[in-house]
């Protein structure tokens, strides 16, 4: 189902209000990828009404996004790229005076599992300690469980359960209850400069409970997928595109939960 007009036009002006380019050619062509960059956006919306973060467009190497420029998501799945301008850029949140709690949101991210199989995350967050020592050796994956990961569907038929499962696999191989290096406790790291960040939990449900997991559709969700989500914390989002239905707010209000617990992850 395409991003309906009126959604359009809130991502336009939601990347005038970052002073991004917000012409017509700012929303992406492919339907499923203007779901993805306008609740991208709109999460980044949300950050900036946030008193304790700021919020700003960064290109591919880290630098905030000249006024006026093109806002570059990725035009398929990827790794971060190697430091680089040009390459696809990503939303910084920063919290005041807080280094060590900054996060980049990201589109159609690849994260490396324990099993060494990439996973696409349709929108997700990366702590920013390991996102820069990614782009500072080369590019590559950041490995371990995201602090968000959303999926986006803009299918209008009902999500299946074996679409949630496939959602939970990942999570699963994603969740470092086993951990990478002896003595280490981390929650996510940087495999070039073993760069760590968050702390480890033995069990999956402890993992699943902090962070915002879900999957966004244009359609709704059969009953079995519903339970199966509802115990390991991937939520549902259903009519996503309806106001009425809630699960917009639902999403961006688990966000700014998520944010606000941040030193505990």
């Amino acid at each position: 189902m395409p991003l309906p007009t009126t959604l359009q036009t809130e991502l336009r002006h939601i990347l005038r209000a970052f002073r991004a380019a917000h012409g017509a050619a700012a929303v992406p062509g492919g339907a499923g990828k203007a779901l993805e960059a306008w609740l991208l956006m709109k999460l980044a919306q949300t950050a900036t009404l946030l008193p304790a973060w700021e919020v700003s467009l960064r290109q591919g190497d880290g630098t905030p996004l000249p006024r006026g420029a093109t806002f570059r998501l990725p035009a398929q799945r990827s790794a971060i790229p190697a430091s680089n301008a040009a390459a696809s850029g990503y939303v910084l949140l920063e919290r005041q005076l807080e280094p060590e709690h900054r996060l980049e949101l990201h589109g159609s991210l690849q994260w490396r599992g324990r099993s060494n199989a990439k996973h696409e995350c349709d929108i997700s967050v990366v702590p920013a300690l390991i996102g820069e020592a990614i782009r500072d050796n080369g590019g590559g994956y950041p490995h371990g469980l995201p602090v968000v990961a959303i999926e986006c569907k803009d299918k209008t038929i009902s999500g299946t359960l074996d679409e949630t499962r496939q959602t939970l696999a990942r999570m699963f191989d994603l969740a470092l209850v086993t951990q990478p290096y002896p003595g280490w406790s981390c929650r996510i790291f940087e495999k070039n400069t073993h760069q760590p960040w968050g702390r480890k939990s033995s069990k999956y449900v402890a993992f699943f409970a902090k962070g915002t997991f879900g999957v966004a559709r244009a359609g709704g969700f059969q009953r079995g997928a519903h339970s199966l989500g509802g115990h390991y914390h991937i939520r549902r989002y259903e009519a996503i595109y309806a106001t009425a239905s809630g699960s917009l707010g639902a999403l961006l209000q688990s966000f700014r939960t998520t944010l606000a617990r941040i030193d505990e992850f």
